[in-house]
C-alpha cells in the first residue's frame, strides 16, 4: 500500500465530514451541542453514542467507550481494511486531493495498475451503455429490457449496456483511449488470440457489477440466442473480480438500506430492477447463488435484517438453507419474501398489479426459520422414517439461530405441521438449543399441550372480565381454538353463556378448571390483549400455509402481515 504524506492524512481528518458518514448508519439527534444516537458498536435502547463538539470530527460512546474519527470510522463501520485504503476512500468521497510518499517501485506499479484498470473498466461500461442506446443491433435488447417493464430511468442509473456482436469492437475503441492488450486482458475485458484482443464479451446485454463504492469491477453479460450454452456470463475471476465478495446493486441500495435497516437480496440483476421498478430500492442479487459470508458482512455494514427472495423452487429452497450456514456467528436477521410459484421479482414488475404484490410481499416478509421449516415439511414424505429425517432436519437448522421468540415459534410450528406428541416437541426443543432431550418416560404424555394452556388462559380472562374481553370474544372465531372443547366454551361464550355452571355436562371438567383460573383475579388490559394474540397467531400460521398450499397469494400476503403485526404486539407486550 502507498505511503500517504502526514500532511495528506491530517487534511482528510479535518476534511471528512463526520457527521454526514455516521448519519448513513446510525440516527442522530442534535441536543445540549452534540450529536446523539445509538452507538453501532454495541447492543443499547438509550442513546449514548456522540459526535463531539466544537467541530464534531471525533465519536465516542460512553456505554462501550468506542472512540475515533472518521478514519476510524471507515475501517471499524464500513469494513475497510488497511488505513490507507481508508483515506483513500474518505479522499475520494469527499474530494480530497491527497500526495503519496516514500512508494516503492512495486507498490507505484501495483497501484498505477490498479488505478488504470478500474478506468478501463468504467470506459467499458460507458461504450457498453452507448451501444445499448444507440446501436442497431442493439434493438432486440432495448426492447426485452423495456418490454419487461423496466423504465428508460432506471436501465440507465444502473447503467445496463450492450455488447456489440462484432467481437473486436470493445478492444478497438480502448486501443485508439491509450490502453494496451495486456491491459484488457487483465481487466477481463479481452482473450488475447495470436497477440490480438478479442472482446470476451459479444451480443449480450451487459451489467456492469460494482464494488460498495460504485466502482466497476467487472460485468455480467446475457445473451438473448436460445441457441446459446449459456444464457449468462461474468468476466473472468480474478484478483479485482471476485463474484462471491461482490453483489450487483450494492452502491445503489445502500442508502435506502441505511435508512430501512434492511437489504432485499434476490436471485439475478433482473430481479433487482424488478424490485427497484415495484419501488422496492434497498435491493441487491448474489448473482444465482447463495449468499457468501462475504457478501453477508458487507450487507451487516448498512443493515441488520436481510430479506430473502429467492425463487420460490426447490433450489431457491436450499440457497436459503445454505445462506443460514454462512451467517453463522453474524449478526443479521434474516425473513424470507413470499412469491407465486414460478415467478421472480422481474416477472411480476412487467405490471402495474404485480409490482403492487411484489411490494407488499417484500414489506411483509416471513421470518425466514419458518419459511424454511413450512418448506421441508411440505417436501416430506408420509412414513415416520420420513418424518424423522424432517425433524433431524429441521433440529439442525434451529441450531443455528439464536435463542428467541422466532426459534421458539419454529418449535411449535414444526411440532404442529408434523403432528408431535408433546414429548416429541420437547425433544426438538432441547435439540435445537444444542441439548440432550429427556427421555420419553412414564407420564411424559400427562404434561398439558402449551395450546392447551394458551387457550384455557383466554376463556378464564375473558370470563373474569366480559365487557373488557368482548371485543376478543367477538372477533376471535371458535374454529380458531384447537381444543375441541375450548371450540365448544368459546361458541357459547359468543351467543351469551358466561355462566360455566350453567354449560353442558360434558363441558364440567373445563368449567371447574376455569373456575380456579379465574379466582386469581382480573387481568391488565395487556395481559388479556397478549392472551387473545396467543390464542390467535397459530391459527394466523395455519391460514397462511393453507393459502399458501392453494396458490392463494393475496390471501397468503394478507396472513403473512396480520402474524407479522401479532408478533410486533406480542414483543411489545413481553
Amino acid at each position: 500500500m502507498p505511503l500517504i504524506s502526514p500532511e495528506s492524512v491530517e487534511a482528510v481528518r479535518q476534511g471528512a465530514d463526520l457527521v454526514e458518514l455516521v448519519r448513513s448508519r446510525v440516527a442522530l439527534v442534535r441536543r445540549g451541542g452534540r450529536w446523539w444516537g445509538r452507538c453501532p458498536f454495541h447492543d443499547e435502547r438509550t442513546p449514548s453514542f456522540s459526535l463531539l463538539p466544537p467541530d464534531f470530527r471525533r465519536y465516542y460512546c460512553h456505554g462501550c467507550g468506542a472512540t475515533g474519527d472518521a478514519i476510524t470510522w471507515m475501517r471499524e463501520q464500513e469494513g475497510i481494511a488497511s488505513f490507507p485504503e481508508a483515506v483513500e476512500a474518505l479522499a475520494d468521497r469527499f474530494g480530497i486531493p491527497i500526495a503519496v510518499e516514500a512508494e516503492s517501485p512495486e507498490e507505484r506499479a501495483r497501484r498505477d495498475a490498479r488505478e488504470r484498470r478500474l478506468a478501463l473498466l468504467e470506459r467499458a461500461a460507458a461504450f457498453y451503455a452507448e451501444c445499448l442506446w444507440r446501436a442497431g443491433e442493439a434493438r432486440p435488447a432495448r426492447e426485452y429490457l423495456l418490454g419487461r417493464g423496466f423504465p428508460e430511468e432506471l436501465i440507465r442509473r444502473y447503467r445496463i449496456g450492450y455488447a456489440p456482436g462484432a467481437g473486436d469492437a470493445l478492444a478497438r475503441r480502448a486501443l485508439r483511449q491509450g490502453f494496451t492488450r495486456e491491459q484488457l486482458a487483465d481487466a477481463g475485458l479481452a482473450r488475447l488470440r495470436g497477440g490480438r484482443p478479442a472482446d470476451f464479451f459479444t451480443s449480450r446485454i451487459m451489467f456492469p457489477i460494482a464494488d460498495a463504492r460504485g466502482r466497476v469491477q467487472g460485468f455480467g453479460g446475457r445473451t438473448l440466442d436460445p441457441g446459446e450454452r449459456a444464457k449468462y456470463v461474468n468476466s473472468p475471476e480474478g484478483e479485482h473480480f471476485k463474484k462471491r465478495t461482490l453483489l450487483f446493486g450494492l452502491a445503489e441500495a445502500r442508502p435506502a438500506a441505511s435508512r430501512a435497516g434492511w437489504f432485499v437480496v434476490a436471485e439475478g440483476y433482473t430481479d433487482v430492477l424488478g424490485l427497484v421498478s415495484a419501488g422496492v430500492e434497498p435491493a441487491v442479487a448474489c448473482m444465482g447463488t447463495s449468499l457468501t459470508t462475504a457478501q453477508l458482512r458487507l450487507l451487516g455494514r448498512w443493515a441488520t435484517e436481510v430479506r430473502l427472495c429467492f425463487d420460490a423452487d426447490r433450489a431457491g429452497e436450499q440457497a436459503a438453507w445454505r445462506t443460514v450456514e454462512a451467517a453463522r456467528g453474524l449478526t443479521l436477521s434474516f425473513s424470507a419474501v413470499q412469491l407465486p410459484s414460478g415467478q421472480d421479482p422481474g416477472d411480476l414488475a412487467a405490471g402495474e398489479e404485480g409490482r403492487a404484490l411484489l411490494a407488499r410481499a417484500v414489506n411483509s416478509p416471513e421470518p425466514l426459520v419458518t419459511s424454511l421449516i413450512r418448506g421441508r415439511v411440505a417436501r416430506a414424505g408420509h412414513s415416520p422414517r420420513d418424518r424423522d429425517r424432517a425433524v433431524e432436519a429441521i433440529a439442525g437448522l434451529l441450531r443455528q439461530f439464536p435463542d428467541s421468540v422466532e426459534k421458539d415459534e419454529g418449535v411449535r410450528l414444526a411440532a404442529g405441521l408434523l403432528q408431535l406428541t408433546q414429548g416429541a416437541e420437547e425433544r426438538l426443543r432441547a435439540s435445537s438449543r444444542g441439548e440432550a432431550p429427556a427421555p420419553a418416560g412414564p407420564g411424559a404424555g400427562e404434561r398439558i399441550a402449551p395450546e392447551e394452556v394458551r387457550e384455557r388462559r383466554f376463556l378464564a380472562l375473558a370470563l373474569a372480565q366480559p365487557e373488557r374481553a368482548a371485543p376478543y370474544v367477538e372477533g376471535l372465531a371458535p374454529e380458531v381454538f384447537q381444543v375441541p372443547e375450548h371450540r365448544r366454551a368459546m361458541a357459547l361464550m359468543r351467543s351469551g353463556s358466561l355462566d360455566p355452571d350453567a354449560w353442558p355436562e360434558e363441558l364440567a371438567p373445563l368449567a371447574t378448571a376455569l373456575r380456579v383460573e379465574m379466582a386469581a383475579g382480573p387481568a391488565t388490559p395487556a395481559e388479556l390483549r397478549e392472551a387473545a394474540y396467543r390464542v390467535e397467531l397459530p391459527a394466523v400460521r395455519r391460514r397462511a400455509a393453507e393459502a399458501r398450499a392453494a396458490g392463494d397469494v393475496e390471501g397468503h400476503l394478507r396472513a403473512l402481515d396480520l402474524e407479522r403485526r401479532l408478533r410486533d404486539a406480542l414483543r411489545g407486550e413481553s
